[in-house]
């Protein structure tokens, strides 16, 4: 009898007057497919209403939503609808396959369906999210031979879509030609471009122009003004605002950590904790950023207690920030711990860990790691070996460093860069291998920085070889004769070496060229 009832349930509201409803209707996808039985031994295979229900529910619902079973129960069908091809088209662009629901779309055209206004929004989208500019000015043309152009649906698409290309003329342009049908979502998105481009300017015009503001518009004029760095008109704002939440909070604290104002970035996420605002997940992630950044371990511990006492869930972002934090903070055990209870791990999260591994002297350790990874199936990447390659380096895994960055080249195809090459380089200097180092150097299909034959002179240096020393600063002076550094670098290998006449030699040539040294700079946190 329990399970009659369930059925009925379920079966009522699948076929609920209102599609909103009908998507609740599942709490789960094994309900779903509890049901979709049902509907087979009962007959009901035939009837294609409730198939399509069916079918949104597995696409788009968001509770029971698998794209992979959508897809079996659509191919199932032989009198495909409109409205069915419209469905997974939407749910595939809001997807991690975006470009699928193009495939869709082209399938609905084989089949001779032509599409309305509630298929282009999402193709539309799903062109922007995938960057593939050239089908999103196809499909935009689609929509003006059909005369679909001026749904403010279409519009507000499209407008988001010539601005995650970066073709802020053509957004502009359809805005200004839809100007009777746009919307506020319209006027935001347009703002969004601008900010995204870092036009501020352009944004802030649109922006004072708008009949009526949402909290999104404010949201992204504020994160833009504390990107750049203009934290007095960031606050100007967001105390002018009629009413906020955590995004406006969670604008000021990534705009200040993205520009590196980290001290303030970590002000504004306490003053929202204090103010009984619950941070969202990229207030969390900037201001964690903010801590490594600083390196300022004991707030970031605090946020991290702050993520438990809260139930936030740790996925892959939100964890690698963490891993990131605590390497760079000098904490690698705490490292670990996130490490091991993250449920999902990418290439972005392996590369974090192996990174604070080496950052901490644990080089063997790093290397291990790496070797775990490629049992995961996950490839590596650039970044990766660098990782690797800074681990050797510091642990003076010289044989060991070589083979990664021929592994890299020969084994990946990764074209290696400037990281890579210092990587080696710095690893051979500190092993006092300074032939090799130079025979490395010279060997480089590309041509060398001066700053890495800064890096090896100042090796040599290290390590006492002042003929090759030698040799390498006065490459680097005839590189750049107006750069005071290198004859200080040459100068004072000579002194190293007590080679009194040498060094005045150098000085004096310094004087005659009238070169004043580089000054330094450092940041440390007071």
């Amino acid at each position: 009898m329990g399970a009659v009832g369930f059925l009925a349930r379920k079966m009522t509201a699948l076929h609920h007057a209102h599609l909103s409803h009908s998507l609740t209707a599942f709490l789960s996808l094994s309900e779903l497919k509890i049901t979709h039985a049902h509907i087979i031994t009962s007959g009901l295979s035939a009837d294609l209403f409730s198939i399509c229900r069916l079918l949104a529910s597995a696409a788009i619902s968001v509770s029971a939503a698998d794209l992979r079973y959508a897809e079996t129960l659509f191919d199932n069908v032989d009198t495909k609808t409109l409205f069915m091809y419209n469905t997974m088209i939407r749910g595939f662009s809001q997807s991690d396959r975006p470009l699928e629901a193009i495939r869709f779309y082209v399938g609905m055209l084989r089949a001779r369906i032509s599409p309305d206004r509630f298929t282009f929004p999402f193709a539309i989208r799903s062109c922007a999210v995938s960057d593939s500019v050239g089908l999103g000015r196809g499909l935009h043309c689609s929509c003006l031979k059909l005369g679909l152009d001026s749904d403010v649906f279409v519009v507000n698409n499209s407008i988001t879509m010539y601005s995650s290309f970066g073709d802020m003329d053509s957004a502009r342009a359809l805005f200004e030609e839809r100007s009777t049908s746009v919307d506020v979502v319209s006027w935001t998105a347009l703002i969004a471009g601008y900010s995204d481009r870092g036009d501020v300017d352009s944004a802030r015009r649109f922006f004072d122009r708008m009949p009526e503001r949402n909290t999104v518009s404010w949201n992204a004029m504020i994160a833009e003004y504390a990107r750049v760095g203009s934290l007095e008109e960031a606050m100007r704002l967001f105390n002018a605002m009629p009413e906020r939440d955590a995004a406006s909070w969670g604008a000021l604290v990534s705009g200040c950590a993205h520009c590196g104002r980290c001290k303030e970035a970590l002000g504004f996420f306490e003053e929202m904790v204090r103010t009984g605002v619950r941070p969202n997940e990229p207030a969390l992630v900037s201001a964690i950023s903010a801590c490594a950044q600083m390196r300022a371990l004991e707030k970031g511990e605090w946020i991290h207690s702050l993520i438990i006492q809260e139930n936030y869930e740790v996925n892959v972002t939100l964890g690698t920030a963490l891993l990131d934090m605590y390497g760079k903070c000098g904490n690698i055990d705490r490292a670990r711990e996130v490490f091991t209870g993250m449920r999902a791990r990418n290439v972005f999260a392996w590369n974090t860990m192996i990174a604070g591994l080496a950052l901490n002297g644990c080089g063997k350790q790093a290397l291990t790691l790496f070797w775990k990874m490629q049992l995961t199936g996950l490839s590596p990447n650039d970044v990766t070996f660098v990782a690797l390659l800074t681990s050797c380096s510091h642990s003076g895994l010289v044989e060991e460093g070589l083979r990664f960055f021929h592994l890299m080249t020969r084994v990946y195809d990764i074209r290696p860069l400037e990281e890579h090459y210092g990587c080696v380089i710095d690893m051979l200097g500190r092993a006092g291998l300074m032939r090799e180092a130079m025979d490395f150097v010279e060997g480089m299909p590309v041509e060398p920085h001066p700053g890495l034959w800064g890096a090896l002179a100042g090796a040599c240096g290290i390590h006492g070889d002042v003929k090759v020393g030698e040799e390498l600063g006065k490459r680097l002076i005839e590189l750049e004769p107006g750069h005071g550094g290198r004859y200080t670098l040459l100068s004072n290998l000579y002194a190293t070496a007590r080679m009194w006449d040498d060094v005045a030699m150098v000085r004096d040539l310094f004087k005659q060229r009238g070169k004043n040294k580089v000054p330094g700079n450092s940041i440390v946190e007071t």
